[in-house]
Formats: structure tokens, sequence, C-alpha cells
């Protein structure tokens, strides 16, 4: 039987994915999005709350990721 202990496939797909959010994200936030006229519109899309997604945004930034 494998042993998927050490399968960080779940770990990579999360981090592509908030990736994405931020990179879109950031887009609402500059006026360029031509998807989301809002960052209200973008949360209620992707189904998340503004706290948690501000929460994890702003650990990206503190980890130098902008």
């Amino acid at each position: 039987m494998r042993d998927n202990s050490y399968d960080r496939t779940i770990e990579r797909n999360y981090v592509q994915k908030w990736r994405f959010l931020i990179r879109e994200y950031e887009e609402v936030k500059a006026g360029r999005s031509s998807a989301f006229a809002t960052v209200g519109a973008f949360y209620r899309h992707h189904g998340t709350c503004s706290q948690t997604f501000r929460k994890y945004y702003n650990r990206y930034l503190q980890e130098g990721g902008a």
C-alpha cells in the first residue's frame, strides 16, 4: 500500500488557489478587473468573508509576497 503521509498535493493546490485569488483581488483593488466592480462582489463570488481573506492576504504581504 502506498504511503501518502508525505504527499503535499493538497497543500500545493491550496497555495495555488490563494495565489490566484490574491492576484485577482489586487486587480479589483486597482480597478482593473473586468469581472468584479467591487471587492464585495469578489468576496461573494468566491464564497469567503472579508476578514478571512484579509487575514491570509496580510500574511502573504508580511512574508514579502507583494
